[in-house]
């Protein structure tokens, strides 16, 4: 079953997420942690930069988005109520100017397995969007292979997830259910339209969404939330052992093995595409939307390794 919108096109029960952990837990069988990752190394973030794990890091701090390889739309650093530090990435969409806006930051030679953690806060009067973080995989002699695929089914030399709220048509409350809206040579087809929309995975399981019950999770509006979502290559083109996960505040809401991302090994997740994509007029949440809402991020750490919740500086 696939959510029948392109990659690029209830308000009864929320998700009461515990406490972070104190210290990062193993799974039983061998599933990926919660709680505390790799930040709590690096207390309030500092010199995590430095860590080889570590693909990326940006706190918009520097005043800067020299360090993306692509920006479009109203895309602006602020200091207007960061998560932490001075400064955090503010985007906006406005109805009839424009469709929002990214950043895009490749990742230079890439990894096949990648996590994102970032913090992200919708405003108060938010609704919905059509897109928001994705993680891309490319071949090395095209790194724009994976753009402008949707609808069509992946080939094997690119596959991407990106994790985003879902609308449900108006069922789910702003800002939408948290999913993961993945493209992959498995995915299957939407039969009545014959195309490839993006696959959902819901923390109730792939396809499984707003009609799930207590395991949704929706986002509150106005407020921080850590995010983290990982991609999992396969190991061999032919084997379905590759995975994605995702977490809300150091929680693991969902984790879904046995994908075959991929049929080349050299096809690794080598970018971050950061979304606040909708307005057009293929979204198919225009009609649910006010004409303009924000979107806030910060503290945004790409690593091989899970990274789990900012540590405070204070707290060693």
């Amino acid at each position: 079953m696939q959510r029948k919108i392109a990659l690029l096109p209830l308000l009864s029960l929320l998700l009461t997420l515990p406490a972070l952990a104190d210290v990062q837990k193993e799974s039983p069988g061998g599933r990926l942690p919660e709680g505390s990752g790799l930040a709590t190394e690096y207390p309030g973030d500092q010199g995590i930069a430095k860590d080889p794990n570590v693909l990326f890091h940006e706190d918009f701090e520097r005043d800067s988005l020299d360090a993306w390889g692509e920006k479009k739309g109203p895309v602006s650093i602020t200091t207007a109520a960061p998560y932490s530090g001075a400064r955090c990435l503010e985007i906006p969409m406005h109805r009839g100017k424009d469709t929002g806006g990214h950043l895009i930051k490749w990742l230079s030679q890439g990894a096949d397995t990648v996590y994102v953690r970032f913090y992200v806060k919708f405003s108060k009067d938010y609704q919905y969007d059509h897109h928001f973080v994705t993680l891309l995989a490319n071949p090395p002699e095209d790194r724009w292979r994976a753009f402008g695929k949707a609808g069509l089914k992946p080939d094997g030399s690119y596959f991407g997830s990106g994790m985003e709220p879902w609308f449900a048509w108006g069922k789910n409350p702003p800002p939408g259910e948290i999913n993961l809206y993945a493209y992959y040579p498995d995915m299957e087809i939407d039969p009545k339209m014959n195309k490839y929309w993006g696959n959902a995975f819901f923390p109730t399981g792939p396809g499984k969404g707003e009609a799930a019950g207590s395991k949704r999770v929706v986002p509150p509006l106005d407020r921080w939330q850590c995010w983290e979502f990982m991609l999992q290559a396969n190991t061999v083109p032919d084997k379905a052992d590759g995975k994605q996960a995702m977490w809300v505040d150091g929680k693991l809401v969902g984790e879904f093995p046995g994908l075959r991302w991929r049929t080349r090994n050299d096809v690794k997740v080598n970018c971050l595409w950061i979304q606040h994509y909708g307005y057009d007029d293929s979204d198919p949440t225009r009609q649910y939307s006010k004409d303009q809402q924000t979107v806030w991020f910060d503290d945004i750490v790409v690593s091989t390794r899970y990274v789990g919740p900012r540590l405070s500086a204070s707290k060693r």
